[in-house]
C-alpha cells in the first residue's frame, strides 16, 4: 500500500472512530426518541437526522451540556412543584381571574393542566435550537 493510501485508510478509521464517540450521542438519541414518538414532532424524516443535528448543535462547545438540558427540559415531564409554581405564577398574573370570580376554577385541575401542557413543549424546544445555532462553536477543531 502506497503511502497516501495509507494516511487515507487511517484518516478514515480515525474519522469514523470519533463519529463514534461522540459524547452526546446517547442522550441526543434518547431526546429524538422522545421527540419523534412521545411528542409527535415531525420536523425529521428519522430519528437519526434528529439526532445528528442534536450532536451537530453540540459540536465544540463550551456550554453543549446547557444547550442538552434545555432541550431535555423543553420536553421532560415537569415535577408537581414546578406545574405548581407555573400555575402561581399564572394566578398572580391574573389568568385565573374570570375562572375564580365565577368559581369554577380548581387549583389541583390547573396544575394537572400545568403538567400536561409543560410536557413536550416544542415552543420551548425550537427556543433552545435557536440560541444553540445563533452561538459560533467556541472550542478548536481536534488537532488545533
Amino acid at each position: 500500500m502506497n503511502s497516501s493510501a495509507s494516511r487515507l485508510s487511517v484518516l478514515l478509521v480515525t474519522t469514523l472512530g470519533l463519529l463514534g464517540c461522540n459524547p452526546w450521542s446517547e442522550r441526543c438519541e434518547s431526546l429524538c426518541t422522545q421527540l419523534m414518538n412521545e411528542c409527535q414532532y415531525s420536523a425529521w424524516a428519522t430519528t437519526e437526522q434528529c439526532r445528528k443535528g442534536c450532536t451537530d448543535d453540540l459540536y465544540r462547545r463550551d456550554d453543549a451540556a446547557e444547550v442538552m438540558s434545555c432541550y431535555e427540559n423543553a420536553v421532560a415531564v415537569p415535577s408537581s412543584e414546578e406545574a405548581a409554581s407555573r400555575v402561581a405564577r399564572a394566578r398572580e398574573a391574573g389568568l385565573f381571574d374570570k375562572a375564580i370570580e365565577a368559581g369554577t376554577w380548581d387549583q389541583a385541575t390547573e396544575e394537572a393542566r400545568a403538567v400536561q401542557l409543560g410536557t413536550c413543549d416544542l415552543f420551548a424546544f425550537v427556543q433552545c435550537k435557536v440560541g444553540a445555532v445563533q452561538v459560533e462553536p467556541t472550542l478548536p477543531l481536534i488537532g488545533d
